[in-house]
């Protein structure tokens, strides 16, 4: 995998903080009732796992930016690792809005 410049180690911060954003909000408009579909529980643990793995990705970006260019101590793909994770349960997110249709009656 090829290294990251800090040019665009900071472009990639600057959209997992936006994603940070998008998952908190959304996990504070969640409630958590017992009985629910299945796809209502799927839509909010990947709200969860993708705050965390977002949070998770923007914390080691942060530390790698400060880190001189050429030390090997965090390695790209720790933080597009997690970074996909999240991205991934973004676009699921996205897909709610296919099944999360309430009845206009």
């Amino acid at each position: 995998m090829r290294s990251m410049p800090s040019s665009d180690m900071v472009s990639l911060i600057s959209f997992l903080a936006v994603l940070l954003i998008f998952f908190s909000i959304d996990v504070r408009s969640r409630d958590s009732a017992a009985s629910k579909p299945w796809q209502a529980s799927l839509f909010e643990w990947s709200s969860r796992i993708g705050g965390v793995a977002t949070a998770f990705s923007l914390a080691l970006g942060w530390v790698d930016l400060f880190l001189p260019d050429d030390s090997t101590v965090i390695h790209v793909m720790f933080v597009a690792g997690p970074g996909s994770l999240a991205v991934l349960c973004a676009i699921v997110l996205g897909l709610e809005m296919l099944w999360q249709r309430e009845d206009p009656s």
